[in-house]
Order: C-alpha cells, then structure tokens, then sequence
C-alpha cells in the first residue's frame, strides 16, 4: 500500500526508491523540508513491509527534553527516579518486530544519541535505572528537516551515529518542485476534509488553481492542505486568492533569498582577521575555523531574514527554511538581535 499521492516525475521516483528498499532492514533516513510530507514516506514504507502488520511505533525526538525522551525511548526500571512506580517498557520494546520512525532526530541531545548509536550496533539497550540488556528487533526509520552532515562539521551530532543512520538516504521533494501533483493533492484533502463544509458544495475556481501553482509553498504540502481546509470551512474561495496574491507579491516575484541578500563585508573581514591571528599563534583546525566562519554567516542571515518579516520569528524561520525551535536556538546562541527588541543589558 503506497500512501503517497502524485504521478510527477520527483513522487515516482520517489515511489520506486520505497519500492526497492521496503524489505531490506536497513536503517532509513528521510530528509528534507518541514512539512514536505517525511512521515507518510515512513508510515509507507512500513505498511509496504513484511512489518506492516503490526503497529507503526513513533516518536518525536523534538517534542521531549532529554531526560523525558530517554525514558520514552528505552523505559524505565521501577524506582529508577521519582515517580517511577513500576517497570514500564519504552517505545523501542512496543517496536519489537514492527517499525520505529523517529521523527526530528537532528533535535536529540548529544549524550542520548551514543544511547541510540548502540541500539543500532548490537540492536541491544538497557531501560532507564537497569542493568540487565534488552534485546530488540525493530526497523529504524528516522527523519530530519536538518543538513546533519552540516550538524556532524558543528560538533552537534555524532557522526558515527549519521552514518549508522544514513545506510539509505530518501530525499522527499518540495512541493515547488511537484507542482503538477497539486491538483491531485487538492482532490484528496478536499475529500479528507469534506466534513469541514457541512454538506456544502465547494469548488477550488480557476483562479485559485492558477494561484497554486504559481505560489512557491515554503511551508509545503503542510500549507497546502491547511489553505484547503480554511476553503472548506469557508466555502470562499475569494479571502485565499487575495492572501496568495499577496504572499506572492511580497516574495518579490521569482528572485531567491540569495539572490536579493548582501552579506555584510566588515563581519566577512572580520573571520578573516580571527583566521590570521589564530596561525600567528598556533595553527588552527579546519573544524574550528569553519565552527567560528558559519556561526558568524548564519547570525548574519538569521538577522537578514528578521528584518524582512519584521522580527516575525515564525515566518523568518519558514524563509530560512528550518523549524521555529532550530531558529530560537540559534537566535539565543549567536546572540542575534530582533527588529524592535532593546538589546540586552
């Protein structure tokens, strides 16, 4: 059972690739954009495996502090902290074999990811407060908005625990680059959603259809089945041509974000003052110096892209195409001012 939805060129080669990986056991990283869809790439490969049968089990590595996650993930014996009245078993054990997609694995803590690293070496685990192994046999699947090769440079996930991850790589398509599947994909969340016009009849219209494809969809087939829901509810398709056009207008037509950004030469100088000064004093590691060059750079076009949504975080952080978490990270770790906000004293 394929859950993907599209006949363009992206979605069939991205059907074929499951087809060809759904029985192999390997580990499965899922890349790409927020709301690009990464889950129902999960959700079918598991229902087209020989695990489908049981029970898709899934977390989200985002949602938990560390500490929460841990136990989430791997259980916990009883009397392990406070609280913990009896042995509970984690989501790696309730995977047994079935299928365990985790969701944002770039957002994992640095010292739960050895915790996982050996889980996936000797598929065996202790639960939280124990000390006998458990041993388990699930398919991992994990997935990621982040460029984890680029977090692996920063010193910000393992990489051993990357490689281990990415023995299959599947890159899902923005929708930008899918837009002949909208149609298709407006059918189907119209039907899904169809309770939402309580028993109306609603038509996308010609110019709404014209809109779609002409909107560059940076928040993805996400925003696009929430423009139809807000249509179904509504029944009018006139508020959402008039926001489209306005969204379009303000991307200030085809140009890219590196297209219409200039970086600021002084900070660009100033790396490079840092660069010199540090082999005057001893020679550097490469990894330092790219840690210091892209913190700067990044800073720089966080700032950029405040200023063009006027220190609208949420809409800056679907420009630089990253979640609103990832951006507040960086907002605080690089000391990155918003428009209208007093610097801190």
């Amino acid at each position: 059972m394929n859950l993907i939805i599209g006949q363009s060129e992206p979605v069939n080669r991205l059907k074929e690739l499951i087809r060809q990986v759904v029985d192999t056991d390997l580990n499965i990283l899922i890349c790409g954009e927020s709301g690009v869809g990464k889950e129902l790439v999960a959700r079918s490969l598991h229902a087209q495996s020989q695990r489908g049968n049981k029970p898709l089990v899934k977390v989200n590595c985002a949602a938990l502090p560390g500490e929460l996650l841990e136990s989430e993930l791997f259980g916990y014996e009883k009397g392990a902290f406070t609280g913990a009245n009896m042995q509970k078993k984690g989501k790696f054990e309730l995977a047994e074999k079935s299928t365990i997609f985790l969701d944002e694995i770039g957002d994992m803590s640095f010292a739960l990811q050895a915790k996982l690293l050996q889980v996936l070496q000797d598929s065996v685990f202790s639960r939280v407060g124990g000390v006998e192994d458990v041993q388990v046999d699930a398919w991992v699947i994990a997935a990621t908005h982040h460029d984890l090769e680029f977090d692996v440079q920063n010193g910000k996930f393992r990489e051993d625990l990357y490689y281990r991850l990415n023995m299959i790589k599947i890159v899902v398509p923005p929708l930008r680059d899918r837009k002949e599947d909208i149609p298709l994909l407006c059918k189907h969340f119209m039907r899904q959603h169809k309770g939402l016009a309580k028993g109306r009849s609603v038509v996308l219209g010609r110019e709404l259809e014209d809109l779609f494809q002409e909107y560059n969809w940076p928040g993805n087939i996400r925003e696009l089945e929430n423009f139809i829901k807000r249509l179904m509810v509504f029944g009018d398709s006139g508020p959402l041509c008039k926001e489209l056009n306005m969204k379009i207008k303000n991307s200030d037509g085809s140009k890219t974000f590196s297209e219409t950004w200039v970086p600021d030469k002084s900070a660009l100088d100033a790396i490079l003052a840092d660069c010199r000064a540090d082999m005057k004093r001893g020679f550097p590691s490469l990894k330092s110096i790219s840690k210091k060059s892209i913190a700067v750079i990044e800073g720089m076009v966080i700032e950029e892209a405040l200023k063009r949504t006027d220190g609208n975080r949420k809409q800056a952080a679907e420009l630089l195409q990253i979640s609103y978490k990832a951006l507040l990270y960086k907002i605080k770790d690089y000391g990155v001012m918003i428009p209208g906000q007093l610097p801190p004293e």
